[in-house]
This record gives C-alpha cells, sequence and structure tokens, in this order.
C-alpha cells in the first residue's frame, strides 16, 4: 500500500476512532455497531479519489454494505482484482439505498456475526459482547430503564431485536420445528453453560405460538437486561447449530432473500 493510500486510511481511521469515542459508555474495546470496511486497503479511491475522499455517512454505511455482500458472495478480501470488481458493483448496487435499509442490513450482519462466533467458540461471550456494543452504540439515547425491543430511544438494540424476531418468530417458508423448544435449552446447557440456558429456558416461547411469543416478550425482557437480547442470539445460534448444520447464512434468512 502506497504512503497516498496509507495517509488517507489513516485519516478516515482517525475520523471512526473519534466518533466511536463520543458513544462508548465502557472503557472496555467494543467493535462499533457501523464498521467501516476501511475503503483505502482495497485501492478503490484509486479509482475515484473524490468519490471516498470525505463520506458521508449514508455513504459509508454504503460502503459497509456493500463490503458485506461481497464478503458473503464471494470470500474475504484477498487481493483478487475479481473481488474489487464485486465490490465496485455492489456499491453502484447501492446508489440510492437509504439510511434505514442500510443500518437494518449492517445490524443484521452483526448480529449474524455473533451468532456465527457463538458456534465457534462454543461460549456465550460473543452475544454478550455484540449487546454491549448495542448499547454503547445507542449511548446516551437510550434511557436506562428502556426495555430491550422498545424502540422509543435505542435504535441499534431495537433493530437488533426485530432482525432476531424475524429468525425466531417462526413465520415463513421455514418452520422451527416443535422440538426446539426442549432440544435448543438442552443444547444451550450443554454447549454454553448453565447461566446461558437459564436464559434461554425463560424465553424459548419466542419459538412458539403468538401466546408464547408474546410471553417471551413482555416482563422477562427487563429482568434479563443485556442478557435478553443475548438470549435471543444464543437461541438462533442452537438452531443453526442442531437443525442448520452449522451454517448460519444459509439456516437465518439475510435482508436480501426477506426482501
Amino acid at each position: 500500500m502506497g504512503k497516498k493510500q496509507q495517509a488517507r486510511g489513516q485519516k478516515r481511521a482517525a475520523k471512526v476512532a473519534a466518533r466511536r469515542k463520543k458513544v462508548r459508555r465502557s472503557p472496555e474495546p467494543l467493535r462499533p455497531v457501523v464498521t467501516l470496511p476501511g475503503v483505502d486497503q482495497y485501492g478503490l479511491d484509486d479509482h475515484d479519489p473524490a468519490r471516498v475522499e470525505e463520506l458521508q455517512p449514508v455513504d459509508e454505511m454504503r460502503y459497509a454494505v456493500a463490503e458485506i455482500r461481497t464478503v458473503r458472495a464471494v470470500g474475504p478480501y484477498d487481493g483478487n482484482p475479481e473481488w474489487l470488481e464485486v465490490m465496485e458493483a455492489n456499491v453502484d448496487a447501492l446508489a440510492g439505498a437509504g439510511e434505514d435499509d442500510l443500518v437494518v442490513e449492517i445490524i443484521d450482519d452483526r448480529v449474524r456475526r455473533a451468532v456465527g462466533d457463538t458456534l465457534a467458540s462454543s461460549s456465550p461471550e460473543p452475544a454478550r459482547e455484540e449487546v454491549r456494543c448495542l448499547v454503547a452504540s445507542d449511548g446516551e439515547i437510550a434511557p436506562p430503564d428502556l426495555a430491550p425491543g422498545d424502540p422509543g430511544g435505542a435504535p441499534a438494540q431495537a433493530l437488533a431485536f426485530a432482525v432476531l424476531l424475524g429468525w425466531l418468530a417462526n413465520s415463513g417458508p421455514r418452520p422451527i420445528p416443535a422440538s426446539a423448544r426442549t432440544r435448543v435449552p438442552e443444547w444451550v446447557r450443554s454447549t454454553l453453560g448453565d447461566g446461558p440456558a437459564s436464559a434461554v429456558d425463560r424465553v424459548i416461547g419466542i419459538v412458539g405460538s403468538d401466546a408464547d411469543r408474546a410471553e417471551a416478550i413482555g416482563p422477562v425482557a427487563e429482568e434479563l437486561g443485556d442478557d435478553y437480547l443475548a438470549a435471543l442470539m444464543w437461541i438462533s445460534a442452537g438452531l443453526v447449530a442442531l437443525y442448520g448444520e452449522g451454517s448460519v447464512d444459509d439456516y437465518l434468512p439475510t435482508p436480501a432473500a426477506e426482501g
């Protein structure tokens, strides 16, 4: 990478770091909700420097979503020029995308990766880390007593809840087997431990009937606190492990597939 590209990358990294600092509540290192793809490392700014030199937030999100789609289609960037062509095509395809749709796809990707990391590590911590990141992203916007799933002030958490509910509400072409009500908590207990399993036991009704789902979304969300969203991620991981052959992207529908 040339010095010019490095300078641009350092400049953009500094801007991103400054924005992260404003929203963090905790000194712990957390992944930002909007993870920029690092345009400079791909050399895209060589094609049109003015295009990416001073990206507005919505433009940054378009590049982030373009990378999400590119990695999902052809894998991580490895220097292959064909990867750059796919990336550029995705950037162009998102030229008219609105901020709301972009944020949904970014949140979907983040929660999806947390589920994948849960499976890869057999640990409850990736889901908890992701929840901490969502809470930090909402920053001072969210009232301290706001329940997960309540859209009135915590957009990142509310969107994550909407994504998880879309996976777990048992509606659509892929019904969740009735056996999941017992098998998923058993998987969580044996794989992630008794603490996560206890939380999952309280919200596993989310994969059941409308009445069961209502109980899983009510006061229990306030009682579990941050572990509420984490428990929904643990349920998703259990479903993928038990019924999806371990393939997160094949079992959990993507926003593009849903649209």
